[in-house]
């Protein structure tokens, strides 16, 4: 597996999910509608089978690789801030929670520190079953 997960327009928003939950394998890349952005609860998927060109609201000369060192709240402000989709970095079957978005000090973890902090809390391995769920209705 590549050591990063290249981000570009042609790509669809479920391939890039796919991608970075075989790489981060207890971590969701959720893409939510605009006003739950930074919502914990009630938060609602949008469609994925888009490409980022057809979904993004801004175009943005920022090329990005999404790797084990990037911020959780860096990856999740890149969308927003240069691309105009919210989504925000999830977890699987947490504290009673089918999906769960952490808040607080996760969102200062590297993806790898996030990535072993959701194993170490027992949450599941992400499947293309929840992959497939988050981007259909409310996420929780």
């Amino acid at each position: 597996m590549a050591n990063e997960i290249s981000v570009h327009g042609r790509k669809k928003m479920s391939t890039l999910q796919k991608e970075f939950s075989e790489k981060f394998e207890y971590l969701t890349l959720c893409f939510i509608i605009d006003a739950d952005r930074n919502k914990s609860c009630s938060v609602k998927g949008i469609d994925t089978s888009k490409s980022l060109a057809e979904t993004r609201k801004k175009n943005s000369q920022e090329e990005i690789s999404i790797h084990g060192r990037t911020m959780v709240k860096n990856l999740e402000n890149y969308f927003w801030e240069e691309l105009g989709i919210a989504c925000q970095i999830g977890i699987c079957n947490y504290s009673g929670h089918k999906h769960y978005f952490p808040l607080g000090d996760f969102n200062k973890l590297s993806l790898t520190q996030a990535n072993k902090w959701a194993q170490e809390r027992g949450c599941s391995k992400v499947t293309s079953k929840e992959i497939t769920e988050i981007s259909k209705g409310v996420i929780f």
